[in-house]
């Protein structure tokens, strides 16, 4: 509604016209914020604006037939990463690299002689070291955290920088202030902090009772392995440390000191609870749940927060994997600022399980897994990259940290 007023505006010309649609425009403002009050009163965000943009095809399966399943995703120079999760058929798993500008695919990596590292199993989460320009992989099903020198050319360097325990599940990455690595793993309900140069990982977070240093206060709780804690990033002054629990619908805020080491004092920065799926959810039937409702009901922000990107003015961007949208929060008190993205599904648009967000110039590129339709394979819909124009820059330039 509010886009068809905005297309308005923009055809009229003198300010007497367009003073009546911006009043109406206001009071169409006020009425989207309604459902929200619907929030449990604790957490309950503020709606400023909803932006249902439809967004770009940056890349399809139908185009690039290794895009199956995408899920990591992060930019460095011009190019775009992402990493497929390939759970149908895990030794064809990939990371891709296209030009940012073009869509065009520059390389594949994995399925050739020594890229075995990268075809061994699903894989998640992506990060650039800026300081090296290397690329980490979250390699979920070999249990393991892989360290990509060149990733761009032809004869990258595959090695592996971390093994979790047994058991464990490498799900998103990201680099502290300092070069600390930080791992989540959703299998364990943990998360971890390797050293500069890799090798030994060390329980930072945890529930209480694993021995981690730092509680969680059962806020990575999850009803299933696989969710919890998600996606991770810093705040853009590298003061705060957010966790996506993708079970709870919440984002989980944790201190961190002036030295860039997460301290502590867990809380719930943003939550809004809405169990509805946009179709029944093949591979994980423990997030329908007695309540859900299958249908658009599903698009709310928030809901099944994945990854997690940071834009240059320090907004908090979530991939919602559950309600297909990208939902932008303010990052001190959690209130909704903007919501991109239709349901492919139930809206005719074309976000399908929204996984991960990175920035190239003030363009965001979001993979969408599809891994709901992808397992049980109706409707038919390709794999994609989806971008959306912005207006913003990414925080440290791709706003993954």
């Amino acid at each position: 509604m509010l886009s068809l007023f905005l297309r308005k505006l923009a055809r009229l010309s003198g300010w007497i016209q367009i003073i009546p649609l911006l009043l109406v425009l206001l009071f169409c403002s006020a009425f989207v914020n309604r459902p929200l009050a619907l929030q449990t009163p604790q957490h309950k965000p503020t709606l400023s604006r909803m932006w249902h943009l439809p967004g770009m095809v940056f890349a399809s399966s139908a185009r690039t037939s290794a895009l199956r399943f995408p899920e990591g995703i992060t930019s460095w120079e011009g190019k775009v990463y992402t990493a497929t999760y390939n759970v149908a058929d895990p030794q064809d798993s990939r990371i891709l690299v296209f030009d940012a500008h073009t869509g065009a695919l520059l390389n594949t990596l994995g399925g050739k002689p020594g890229q075995e590292l990268i075809s061994g199993g699903a894989l998640l989460g992506l990060t650039i070291d800026r300081r090296t320009g290397d690329l980490y992989c979250a390699a979920n099903f070999a249990g393991q955290i892989l360290r990509i020198q060149h990733p761009a050319s032809q004869t990258p360097q595959i090695s592996v920088y971390a093994t979790y325990p047994k058991g464990g599940g490498p799900e998103d990455l990201v680099f502290g202030k300092d070069g600390t690595l930080y791992g989540s793993d959703s299998n364990l309900g943990v998360i971890y902090a390797i050293p500069r140069g890799g090798g030994q990982l060390h329980l930072l977070i945890g529930p209480p009772g694993s021995g981690a240093p730092i509680s969680d206060d059962k806020l990575f709780a999850a009803g299933t392995e696989g969710l919890s804690p998600n996606g991770i990033v810093f705040s853009r002054d590298w003061r705060t440390f957010y966790v996506a629990n993708t079970w709870t619908n919440s984002i989980i805020a944790f201190d961190v000191n002036g030295a860039g080491q997460i301290t502590g004092n867990p809380r719930v920065l943003a939550q809004i609870k809405n169990d509805d799926l946009h179709e029944y959810p093949t591979g994980f039937d423990a997030l329908y749940r007695p309540d859900t409702k299958i249908g658009p009901s599903a698009t709310t922000p928030l809901n099944g927060p994945d990854g997690l990107a940071i834009d240059a003015q320090g907004h908090l961007w979530v991939a919602c994997t559950l309600g297909d949208n990208l939902t932008v929060l303010d990052p001190r008190t959690g209130h909704v600022i903007a919501m991109y993205g239709n349901s492919a599904v139930t809206d005719g648009g074309l976000m399908n399980n929204p996984a991960g967000m990175t920035f190239v110039g003030k363009t965001v590129y979001s993979s969408n897994m599809g891994i709901f339709t992808g397992l049980a394979g109706t409707p038919k819909l390709p794999f994609r990259l989806i971008s959306f124009q912005a207006g913003v820059h990414g925080a440290g330039g791709n706003g993954n940290y």
